[in-house]
């Protein structure tokens, strides 16, 4: 086992030995932004099903008799040899993650339903930000568990319903409790936590939204009226039917004429602007960018 001092919010990986999985064990201490316990096992589905169990809520006990204290989540990492025995137990509920060598290992991963692909040959920046996605991953899901029994736990103490429970801790964390700069965004089978500071604007594409942030783009399922309820009020706005701007990425606004306006972004992208919505917009650019050109 490789163990590297253990904060609360380090990201714990097992696996079954094979050339591939030394490999990518070798890169960690060098492309992981957080520290990292690494643990082998020679029987795989094993360890699959105490993930499975843990995530369940059922925790184990230490030698004095006392509960473990939190969940224990792994990354179950596999490659093109071990891969079958995480498919035979079951994926879902289960983070992980294929190493491999090839365009078409990258096919198998996608096609089974696994959570990420490490390409062991790509550069060290690729595959540093292949990291740094997985334990974003890794670690909403860690938040979401330790959500999900302490409110069972309170549940049980107060012996209330689920729905009860949420409104009155939705209650007091308007009332007392600071903004929260991140929220949680469902992509595909897999949640991205972003800093709402970071997102440049959103844009609606059928049923998905794209939400464009300093780094990547994320394709979301939702409306843009829902998730422009998430986002704090005061720092977007609407700039058409399909568009919210995050307003500090605002440079100015362009009118070309009487039917073409646009919201100029930093970066020197330009977002169209409805007729109906220009008078809004001036309205609400005003102390961000002055006069429009």
């Amino acid at each position: 086992m490789t163990q590297h001092a253990l904060p609360e919010h380090s990201v714990r990986f097992i696996a079954k030995p094979s050339a591939a999985i030394d490999k990518f064990a070798q890169s960690l201490p060098q492309l992981l932004p957080v520290s990292f316990e690494f643990d082998y096992t020679d029987d795989l589905q094993e360890a699959i099903i105490a993930q499975l169990t843990a995530c369940s809520g059922h925790y184990g006990y230490h030698n004095d008799g006392k509960a473990e204290s939190g969940p224990r989540l792994n990354i179950v990492v596999v490659d093109d040899s071990s891969m079958e025995e995480l498919l035979n137990v079951g994926r879902h509920g289960v983070l992980s993650l294929m190493c491999g060598w090839s365009n078409q290992d990258a096919i198998n991963a996608f096609e089974a339903g696994i959570s990420a692909y490490y390409s062991l040959e790509a550069s060290a920046e690729v595959r540093g930000k292949q990291l740094a996605k997985l334990v974003k991953q890794y670690q909403v899901r860690v938040e979401a568990l330790k959500w999900r029994l302490a409110s069972e736990q309170l549940i049980r103490q107060r012996a209330c319903s689920q729905s009860r429970l949420l409104s009155e801790l939705t209650r007091q964390k308007t009332r007392y409790a600071s903004p929260d700069h991140h929220i949680a965004l469902r992509c595909g089978a897999d949640w991205e936590y972003v800093h709402w500071q970071s997102i440049r604007y959103v844009e609606a594409a059928g049923d998905y939204m794209c939400v464009h942030t300093q780094e990547e783009t994320l394709v979301v399922r939702s409306t843009l009226t829902e998730l422009a309820q998430r986002l704090p009020e005061d720092a977007f706005t609407r700039v058409n039917r399909s568009i919210i701007v995050n307003t500090f990425y605002v440079k100015r606004l362009v009118q070309l004429n009487a039917r073409a306006n646009y919201v100029e972004l930093r970066d020197g992208s330009r977002l169209k602007i409805s007729r109906r919505l220009m008078p809004h917009c001036h309205r609400s650019l005003a102390a961000v960018i002055g006069n429009p050109a």
